[in-house]
């Protein structure tokens, strides 16, 4: 069994927990303009201090000092980081599917991608890139199993094949972000399947 650096430690517990925002949509908040104004102005809070980071030398080393313990290599050189990817990801999910599909959805990011990680750096079982299958499948099972426990009106069907594209793209290696592509892909066919079945 393989350890988990602390700095990924500390990422994935943030990722876990931010599954309250997609259980907060579905059961307190409800009202689609409600989550997505909360949503729009962390983005542009996040987005804010993603500017203020590489422009404001006061602010960047402030922020350095606060959060390098949890950066990552591409991140400490400019990128922007998970937490702005991610507040993106779900702006942009909840912007484009209806509730039941972005809850979905961002439960597979949030859970899925998470447990893919622990699992897959614990016990690396084929590896593709820096992802493993091993962690594939964890993130299938639990995300999977968790939403269909919460569910209140999507089928079956549709919430698996959505935390199988979510997976799939988790794995895949890609340029682009996956707190972005997970549930947006996802999302895509769950709201095709909950069309037409």
């Amino acid at each position: 069994m393989n350890k988990i650096p602390k700095n990924e430690i500390m990422r994935k517990v943030i990722h876990l927990l931010s599954a309250i925002i997609p259980l907060s949509y579905l059961w307190l908040i409800k009202e689609r303009p409600i989550m997505l104004l909360i949503l729009v102005s962390m983005t542009s809070f996040a987005l804010l201090v993603e500017f203020m980071r590489k422009s404001v030398n006061h602010f960047s080393r402030w922020f350095y000092g606060l959060f390098h313990f949890m950066l990552r290599d591409n991140e400490t050189k400019g990128q922007y980081t998970g937490a702005t990817w991610l507040l993106i990801g779900w702006t942009i999910t909840v912007m484009l599917f209806k509730m039941p599909i972005a809850v979905a959805a961002l439960l597979f990011l949030s859970i899925g991608d998470s447990f893919a990680a622990i699992v897959g750096k614990l016990f690396p079982i084929i590896r593709i890139g820096n992802k493993t299958l091993s962690g594939t499948f964890s993130g299938f099972i639990v995300s999977s199993l968790f939403v269909l426990l919460v569910n209140q009106s999507l089928l079956p069907i549709v919430i698996l094949s959505g935390s199988i594209v979510a997976m799939v793209v988790e794995l895949i290696p890609s340029r682009l972000n996956d707190n972005l592509t997970m549930p947006i892909s996802s999302g895509l066919i769950m709201m095709y399947l909950d069309s037409i079945l």
